[in-house]
């Protein structure tokens, strides 16, 4: 089975970004139908992040990198994932950020949005290594969204 890298999951974003391994790139790691359509719809946030941070803080047309989207469970277990984690089901993904403020501006966004919008989300996790690199967590299931958002340590 092959994936097709390049399929456009919104304008802005492909399948391959949200399901590359930089880590393990000799994991199988191919989504199932559903997990495509859960990460076009958390590409649809995605893409409002893109817009808003450009529209308000950017410099042209700045991208949203994304760390980590979609994983199968191999390669959750091989990085240590969560059992039940977001990732499994292409609901969530892990934002780079350049430092703390980059990040808030990023979380902020993301809850006006949700306000906004009248939808809900299932996390906004502001999340630390032991090496002391951050990162924006973030996921939207298709329901039983918590609006859970947290500091957490890895």
């Amino acid at each position: 089975v092959q994936l097709n890298s390049n399929a456009k999951l919104s304008e802005h974003f492909t399948l391959g970004e949200l399901t590359k391994s930089n880590s393990h790139p000799e994991v199988y790691n191919i989504p199932s139908h559903e997990a495509i359509a859960n990460m076009k719809r958390l590409c649809g946030w995605l893409e409002v992040l893109r817009k808003r941070y450009n529209d308000k803080y950017g410099v042209g047309e700045e991208p949203i990198r994304i760390n980590s989207g979609y994983r199968s469970p191999q390669l959750n277990k091989k990085i240590g994932g969560v059992a039940g984690s977001n990732h499994l089901t292409g609901c969530a993904v892990d934002i780079r950020v350049l430092g703390m403020e980059q990040l808030i501006r990023y979380a902020t966004i993301l809850l006006d949005y949700a306000d906004e919008s009248h939808q809900d989300f299932d996390e906004l996790l502001i999340e630390r290594n032991r090496y002391g690199a951050i990162w924006l967590h973030f996921a939207v299931r298709p329901f039983s969204n918590r609006r859970k958002v947290a500091f957490i340590r890895a």
